[in-house]
């Protein structure tokens, strides 16, 4: 049977894990239970990380590149800003709804962080990252228009991730799409409203 580097090793566990606590919550996910959905012996788990804590570390990293590639992927920066705010936050959302285990464990990852000491700094950065991602396709995009927008891109998209996410929770407790979609869509209008932007 050839061998697994430790590098791979590392990122059959991240993906266990997310998967473990997507469907089962942090708490229950164990060594053992994460170790079980790697398909790999639970005592290899220790030879790619210290403990659990690195591995949450690796698993916030993770699922942080994913939304920066969803946002990415969502938006041609030659179309404008109207067009990237439209298109990240509906294409975020579809992510969102897609799979509801995985919006509640970043919360649980998130209140864990900041319940740890030493990692409340990792609290932080997952919530930093996100803005940045949403920040540079904002920059890319409103390079492209002919006038700058009316606020500050960095305020716009501290708006926006704040209303995103208070819209997450609001659908993790009611699971009503209807109103999310009302909701999301008066969010785009707002954001469009402060840049000083026409609805396309």
């Amino acid at each position: 049977m050839a061998r697994i580097s430790a590098q791979a090793r590392r990122e059959q566990f991240v993906e266990a894990a997310v998967k473990v606590m997507s469907h089962e919550g942090l708490e229950r996910a164990t060594t053992r239970r994460i170790a079980d959905a790697a398909g790999a012996p639970q005592g290899t788990f220790h030879y790619a990380f210290r403990d659990k804590n690195e591995l949450l570390t690796e698993v916030v990293g993770a699922v942080t590149q994913e939304v920066e590639r969803i946002l990415r992927e969502a938006v041609d920066p030659e179309k404008g800003l109207a067009r990237a705010i439209n298109d990240s936050v509906k294409e975020f959302w579809k992510w969102v709804v897609g799979d509801d285990g995985l919006q509640l464990m970043q919360f649980e990852l998130t209140i864990f962080c900041r319940r740890t000491e030493g990692y409340e700094w990792l609290a932080q950065w997952q919530y930093n990252r996100y803005a940045s991602a949403v920040l540079e396709v904002y920059q890319a995009a409103a390079a492209h228009d002919p006038e700058l927008p009316a606020i500050d891109l960095a305020e716009l998209t501290d708006f926006v991730v704040a209303a995103v996410d208070g819209l997450i929770i609001q659908y993790e407790v009611s699971h009503d799409e209807a109103r999310s979609a009302r909701d999301l869509d008066n969010v785009i209008r707002a954001a469009l409203l402060l840049a000083g932007l026409a609805r396309n």
